[in-house]
Parts: structure tokens; sequence; C-alpha cells
């Protein structure tokens, strides 16, 4: 205790301090734990009692047996997507078809089906779908039939769970798919294999300098037909199997624009290069293997004929350009625009004008020897009146041989003039300067349908002089 002694009085006082406190908290303790120990055990809480309702006199009748109700069966969820599993996606596609991407593609992740939806919305506002950009075209070839066509983001929100968008060079990823996991591993190894020919080949740069429609829809073929390639090689398919062609409808259903109004031929023209490349690169594998697809990249063919018939894209054959014509319309007159539509598009066009009177098979005949095409539209006066403008149209095709000219002026006949001049025909005699082809004209415009040597050409329009000075024009070009 001699350290006690050497404490100073306040120290001493602050020590016995601490050990009284301490004294107190020790006993409060052994107190409250006596308490609980000896303290009775509280009831149980019962179940709520169900309320009551009106009384009622007791059944003679014994209770029917209770009817035992089976447990719910328990459906197991998936896991979620592990997004590092998307490198590994990437990885195996690189693998599968033997190239690397030069650079990695950015991966932008979507929360929901919502926030997809409003990605495709912006990404549509800024890049419009090209069926939008094919309108003028359409609309001179009387197949646009709608007042208004809208994209419709909504509804193909529902179908994706991956994009790659060329436009921006990035891949979208959906955070919440919780369909077919299959599904999403397809759309996110196609996204990964579409980013390939556009750093390999520099295809967006291409397209945007296409020189016709044609040509461009040539190329955007080819970037679509090279990702579905590495898409069966990923998942080990033969191109042209069965296996082949439902991986290759199932993400052109996913990554391709949904329409308001929903109708077949918007449908058409949207996946029209997937069709096209997936036929290109099944042909092209079949004849030189894996190198020959590699080498498509680089050397893209030149006109969607080269998709329909690779022999041609093999011999390296080039569309043929054709002269603009240069007629005297008079005045008001001016020329919109010139544009090669190509075999494709012409296959469509028949198929559409000829309502079922043509074979599929029969029309791909007439045209498979196509060599040039070139479309001209005029505009004319505006009837302030009637509130309309003056248009005038001239189709010039060229074919291999007089014979199959012949071909497709005759699938022409079985077709026109209906599509293009609808309503009531009052004249079929040529004009005495148009002798030798065919005449069509009413109130609502005229038809002229004219073939020389191998080349065809049809002139439509709402003036009917218009189209008479057309054709003559035509007749004096050789």
């Amino acid at each position: 205790m001699r350290w006690y002694r050497t404490l100073k009085p306040g120290q001493r006082r602050i020590l016995l301090g601490l050990l009284v406190s301490l004294v107190a908290v020790l006993g409060l303790l052994g107190w409250s734990v006596w308490r609980t120990i000896g303290a009775p055990q509280a009831p149980q809480a019962s179940p709520p009692l169900p309320t009551p309702g009106p009384t009622r006199t007791p059944s003679p009748t014994p209770s029917p047996t209770p009817t035992l109700t089976p447990a719910p069966t328990l459906t197991a969820t998936p896991p979620p997507f592990d997004i590092a599993q998307a490198g590994i996606i990437a990885a195996r596609v690189s693998d599968a078809r033997g190239r690397s991407a030069r650079w990695s593609t950015p991966l932008t992740l979507i929360n929901s089906q919502l926030d997809m939806s409003v990605a495709l919305y912006h990404l549509y506002a800024t890049h419009p779908p090209s069926l939008l950009r094919l309108q003028p075209q359409l609309a001179a070839l009387r197949l646009w039939h709608w007042e208004e066509v809208r994209v419709d983001p909504v509804a193909q929100a529902q179908a994706m769970a991956a994009l790659y968008n060329s436009e921006t060079e990035e891949l979208y990823l959906r955070r919440d798919w919780s369909d077919a996991r299959d599904v999403l591993e397809w759309q996110i190894a196609y996204g990964y294999a579409r980013a390939v020919p556009d750093q390999y080949g520099d295809l967006p740069r291409l397209i945007a300098n296409a020189d016709s429609l044609d040509h461009k829809l040539a190329l955007t073929a080819v970037g679509d037909g090279d990702a579905l390639f590495s898409l069966w090689r990923y998942a080990g398919v033969e191109p042209g199997s069965d296996q082949a062609q439902a991986m290759t409808d199932a993400i052109a259903a996913a990554v391709t624009p949904r329409w308001r109004p929903s109708d077949p031929l918007l449908n058409d023209l949207s996946q029209l290069a997937f069709t096209l490349g997936a036929t290109f690169f099944t042909d092209l594998y079949a004849l030189g293997g894996a190198e020959a697809v590699d080498a498509a990249i680089l050397r893209p063919p030149r006109s969607t004929a080269q998709l329909l018939h690779v022999e041609r894209y093999l011999a390296d054959e080039i569309p043929l350009r054709l002269a603009p014509l240069q007629p005297q319309l008079g005045r008001g007159w001016a020329l919109r625009y010139t544009d090669t539509l190509g075999e494709a598009l012409i296959r469509l066009t028949m198929q559409e004008w000829s309502e079922g009177a043509l074979a599929t098979d029969d029309i791909a005949e007439h045209i498979a020897h196509w060599r040039g095409d070139l479309l001209h539209v005029w505009d004319g006066p505006a009837d302030a009146a009637a509130g309309t403008q003056a248009e005038a149209i001239a189709w010039q095709t060229v074919w291999d041989s007089g014979r199959s000219a012949a071909s497709y002026y005759g699938a022409l006949v079985q077709t026109v003039p209906h599509p293009l001049l609808p309503g009531r025909i009052d004249d079929t005699t040529p004009p005495a300067e148009l002798r030798g082809g065919r005449w069509w004209a009413g109130p609502q415009g005229a038809l002229y349908l004219y073939r020389q040597t191998n080349r065809v050409w049809l002139v439509w329009g709402t003036d009917v002089a218009a189209v008479e000075t057309l054709g003559i024009a035509l007749r004096a070009t050789r």
C-alpha cells in the first residue's frame, strides 16, 4: 500500500470515487440478471382470430373432409448475367473466326427494357434508319403507300438484349434480360462480330461515300453478312443450314427497326441487307472457304448483283455506268435526282408490282442478267388549286443481251400500268413519235414502255406531255 500513501489528497479522492462507481455498476448488473431469471415467462402471441361473420344455424350434415393444398412449386430463377461474360463471348467470337478486333468495342450498359427503348429513340433521332432515306425512291416507284411511317423503339426493345451501333461503334447491353440465355449470347456475339468488318474494312466510310443506292446496300449487306458468318462459326453451325437460317432470322428480328404501321413490305426492306449478306457469304464460303470470306471485307462487292450471283463477284464484274438524260421538258421542270437501284431492289419492286401474278422464281429469272440501271426523277410546275406538283420519272435498265432485255420487258408488260398509273386508262395508242413501244394514258397521267436492243426504258408521270417528251428524248439516245 505504499503507492497509496504516495498519492496526493486530490488523487486519493478521485481513486475512491472510481471504486465506488465500479461497485455500484456491478451491483445493478447482478440485480438485473436475478430479476430476469426469476420472472415468469410471457405467453406467446396467438395468431389473430378471423373476423366473425353472420351467425348461422349449424347444419346437421357432417363437415366435409378438408382439401389438402399442394405446396407451390418453386421455379428456379436463372442467375443474373455477369457482365464479365460479355468479354468472354467477344474473345470466343474472335477465336472462332480467327480474327481479333483491332481495338476494343465500347460497352454501354442499359438497365432495363425502357432504357433500351429510350436509347433506340435517341439513336434513330440522330441516325435515321436507312428505310426512311429510301422514301423518295420508293415514292417514285409508287411503293410508298403510307401517310406516315414511324420507327417503334418500344416494340423493338422487347426483343433486344444487345445492339451494336455501327454509327457510334459501341455495343448496348441490357442488364435486366431475363428471357432465353442463348438469345442473349447470340445477340452479344453478333454485336461484337459486327464491329469487326467496320474496323478491318472501314465500312462506315465506304458506305458514306458510296456512289449509288445499290452500292450502299451492297456494302451494308457485307457488314451484316460477315457478322452473321462469325456468329455461325461461334455457334458451330454450318452456313446454309437450317440452324444458321434460324439464327439469322432471330438476329434480324431483334436488331432491325420495328415500324408503325406494321407492314410486311417495311419488314422486307428493313431486313433486305441481312438477306443479301447471308446469301452472299453462304455461297462465298461454299466456293472459297473462310479465306474467301475474309477477303470480302477488304474487297467488298460493288453491287447487289454480285451478292446475288457470287460468280460475278469473283469475276469482278463491274456494273455499267449510265449517262443521265437531258431532255427539254420546258419551264418549271427540274431534275431532282438520279440513282442506281440495282438488281435486289428491282427484284423486290417487281414482286410488289406483280401482286402475286408472277412467281418469285420467275421474277428472279427475268432480272438475273442485270448490268446496270439509272432512275431519273423530275419535279414539275405546281398546281396551286389542286395542291399538287407535277412529276415525271424515267428508269433505264441495261441487260447483258437483247434476249435478257426482252425477258424483262415481257415481265413488265404483265405487271404495268396499274402499279404506276392507278385509275382509269383511256388511251393505249402511242403517239406517232413513240410507235414501237407500249403506251397507257388517263386523267392521272401516262406511262410509256420501250425496248431497244439490250436496254429497256420505263417512263411515267402525272403530266402526259412530259412523259411524251421523255419518250422522244430516250429514243434519240444510243
